[in-house]
């Protein structure tokens, strides 16, 4: 495994998911997923859902990799593909569970010495209707995946619509 990190980081994900986001249900988890766009076909670290059933596709990487974001956005575009289509279902996937019809959520996990400067820039520029999370770990994760900061896109306020006022007496 020491000269695999990057799996040897992902078979801890796996065996304990809830670690990067209390919400993932470890028992619908799926480790190397292929996915599919024309031609092209790669493989998902880590595919799984929320306990309510929202897709989550979570990417990582164990050292500095400027394509993290990009490639979990490449990820999280085939997965939000194919779950519109209903493929999850039809092919088997998350043992008859009934998946949300909500876009899937997208986590990037890194060691936190490890995250480029350049990836805060990049995260900025992802649609606002990808729900994100940027999740950074302690850099001693071969002992146990601890997460030491938690990463979202930076709401703009002004741009969403007013709350409902409540009617004076």
């Amino acid at each position: 495994m020491r000269l695999h990190p990057e799996r040897w980081l992902e078979s801890l994900v796996v065996g304990d998911v809830s670690v990067v986001d209390e919400r993932l249900d470890a028992s619908s988890l799926y480790s190397q997923v292929p996915a599919f766009s024309a031609a092209d076909r790669a493989m998902i670290d880590v595919l799984t859902t929320t306990l309510e059933g929202r897709l989550a596709v979570v990417e990582l990487k164990a050292d500095e990799d400027i394509h993290l974001p990009l490639q979990g956005l490449d990820y999280w575009s085939r997965v939000e593909w194919h779950h519109a289509r209903g493929e999850f279902a039809r092919f088997g996937y998350f043992g008859g569970k009934e998946l949300s019809p909500e876009k899937p959520l997208l986590f990037l996990l890194a060691p936190a010495l490890h995250v480029r400067p350049a990836t805060d820039i990049l995260l900025r520029y992802i649609s606002p209707e990808i729900e994100w999370v940027f999740v950074g770990i302690d850099e001693r994760w071969r002992e146990g995946v601890k997460v030491v900061f938690r990463k979202r896109p930076v709401v703009d306020r002004s741009s969403l619509p007013e709350s409902p006022r409540r009617a004076e007496a």
